[in-house]
């Protein structure tokens, strides 16, 4: 092999290898470690969407691969290049596979796509599966997007808000609250000393000149055993110190009651003197005569 070959196979497994060392200061860049350990659906996903190496520990290895685990190329090789792994390894095979996209020689674009995701690199098995997520939303929106390998327009796509999904929340049902009711404050209220009224707590001048007038008569009937009024001032007193009663109605009732009694005694009285008279007068008359 010539020196200019060898010169050549060092520079492309230089630049194969240099991503694994160099790769956080770089926009996009891929952590080596994410691609260790993979479960075999993490491992179908980057087959499909030609993500990272084409060959990785762990993968099925043969005389054809042996020799290529764990490099990336960010671009084929010119064709004809003498490759690092003999002829025909890497290097583009044929003129439809000298895109920079291509499987295995496409770490640009792939870097390029998770820096326009959002994400500065691919650090953690996490951020992978964030950049794998994106990849199989943007696959069912757009179908097959990466079936000719990771163009610029397939890269604009990542630049895309990913749609969120809501979870659906469980219907609130409101508890009904019962209207507060504001009840006003009693407050006691301290009792005014009310003046006294004149026929309510103490007689008028009408009241007491019948009242006068009562006692007089009953005192010049109070020999007659067959008549009394039957007034009692205690008892006019006592009655009128109810709280339920009106005090000046039930006075003028008393007034007006035995001003009808007395009425009523001074006509029987004229009545009798009216009959004795008359009995005198027959007497009177008959009295000439002898039995």
């Amino acid at each position: 092999m010539s020196r200019s070959s060898n010169t050549n196979q060092s520079a492309a497994l230089a630049a194969a290898k240099s991503w694994q060392d160099d790769w956080q200061d770089t926009q996009g860049g891929f952590n080596p470690d994410v691609f260790t350990n993979l479960d075999d659906v993490t491992r179908q996903k980057l087959t499909d969407y030609q993500i990272g190496p084409r060959v990785l520990k762990g993968d099925d290895l043969h005389v054809g691969n042996a020799f290529q685990v764990g490099h990336w190329l960010d671009a084929p090789l010119p064709y004809g290049t003498t490759g690092i792994y003999g002829m025909g390894a890497v290097v583009a095979a044929s003129a439809n596979d000298s895109g920079k996209g291509h499987y295995g020689a496409n770490r640009g674009s792939v870097q390029n796509a998770v820096w326009e995701m959002g994400l500065p690199n691919i650090e953690t098995p996490e951020h992978l599966t964030q950049f794998l997520d994106r990849t199989d939303a943007l696959t069912a929106k757009h179908g097959n997007f990466l079936e000719d390998g990771w163009d610029p327009k397939d890269i604009m796509l990542y630049r895309e808000v990913p749609q969120e999904v809501v979870a659906t929340a469980d219907p609130v049902v409101d508890t009904p609250v019962a209207a507060a009711v504001d009840v006003p404050e009693v407050v006691e209220q301290e009792s005014v000393p009310k003046e006294p009224t004149e026929g309510v707590d103490y007689m008028s001048s009408d009241m007491k000149n019948t009242y006068d007038r009562i006692q007089d008569y009953n005192n010049d009937q109070i020999q007659d055993q067959n008549y009394h009024t039957g007034f009692n001032a205690d008892e006019w007193i006592a009655e009128t110190s109810k709280s339920d009663i009106d005090k000046q109605e039930h006075a003028q009732k008393l007034a007006d009651t035995y001003k009808f009694k007395i009425n009523e005694q001074l006509k029987e009285e004229e009545k009798a003197d009216k009959v004795s008279t008359a009995v005198g007068n027959t007497l009177g008359v008959f009295s000439g005569y002898s039995v």
